[in-house]
């Protein structure tokens, strides 16, 4: 797994916290040192919320965005995560899109369009019956540990694109041609990216593109709008996607759980056969998206 997560060494003060935090214990000690163990991380970003000492950081894919930025030859259109009305307090899609025009998007668009995709196909699938249990898939570092920690699972995981995936492959088909940049809260969608080559080009958080625009002395104007996909802002809340589905499959149960702990205890129940006919909306962050690591780490932080 690529280094998405950074431990920046003269800032580590032997703390333990992010050792004490790591919901999966990928983190090690040695030489004086937490190290994370990027085979067994599930990019959950709890380490780098709690860190007192501010040495663990995430890798900034800026400068690769500028560039792409630079090429007018070619648009590049921006996917916003719905969290953003959480971070950017006052600031609606109108505003947000302006300011990344500044910076020389060609547009930008909320991810929550991608997320309307994704239900759908998650209705279609609960409507057939196939499937005993079936998870969403909707959060990365929930399907990394799936994949590492509960692969006997994996078959109840919906074969079923995120909605940063269905958002960036529908603008590609809309712009034939077009470079695709989210942006969100969460530090698991820059592996994300990566893993499914030519589908995303990058990933910003918002914390970059905060310090981007602080850069380049732009900034965004209060203003709240209105717009058909803001409705689908529920997604990243926890219970989100369920808020977005109909329900109404025979002989299902809907379950919405967040949480990396409570998560691992819902697939332990799984596996001993304690859970069946049920569609579980799972989320690795305790509110979901909404209280992804970016998130978390703005609101705890006494300067904004």
């Amino acid at each position: 797994m690529p280094e998405f997560l950074k431990l920046k060494k003269n800032n580590c003060k032997n703390c333990y916290k992010c050792i004490r935090h790591c919901p999966v214990k990928s983190i090690k000690f040695s030489g004086n040192q937490a190290h994370i163990v990027y085979d067994e991380c599930i990019l959950c970003g709890q380490c780098y919320v709690v860190c007192p000492q501010n040495a663990k950081e995430t890798v900034d894919e800026t400068e690769i965005v500028d560039m792409m930025l630079a090429d007018k030859s070619t648009p590049v259109i921006a996917s916003i995560a719905p969290s953003f009305i959480a971070y950017f307090e006052g600031a609606g899609i109108v505003t947000l899109k302006a300011a990344l025009k500044k910076l020389g998007f060609a547009d930008a668009e909320e991810t929550a369009i991608g997320a309307t995709i994704v239900k759908k196909e998650y209705e279609r699938i609960l409507s057939e019956g196939v499937s005993d249990i079936v998870i969403s898939s909707c959060c990365h570092s929930v399907n990394l540990l799936i994949q590492k920690y509960f692969p006997r699972e994996l078959p109840y995981l919906a074969d079923v694109l995120s909605p940063m995936q269905a958002h960036c492959i529908d603008i590609k088909k809309r712009y034939p041609g077009a470079k695709t940049v989210f942006i969100g809260p969460c530090v698991a969608k820059k592996d994300e990216v990566q893993r499914y080559e030519g589908i995303v080009d990058a990933a910003l958080t918002y914390e970059e593109l905060t310090e981007w625009l602080k850069e380049k002395g732009i900034t965004l104007r209060p203003e709240m709008d209105n717009t058909e996909e803001s409705r689908a802002r529920f997604f990243p809340t926890a219970g989100g996607i369920l808020k977005t589905m109909t329900q109404d499959a025979p002989g299902y149960t809907y379950l919405a759980i967040d949480g990396t702990e409570n998560c691992i205890a819902a697939l332990r129940d799984i596996e001993s056969g304690k859970i069946h006919r049920c569609f579980i909306e799972m989320s690795a962050c305790t509110g979901s998206c909404i209280g992804g690591p970016v998130m978390e780490k703005y609101h705890r932080s006494p300067v904004k």
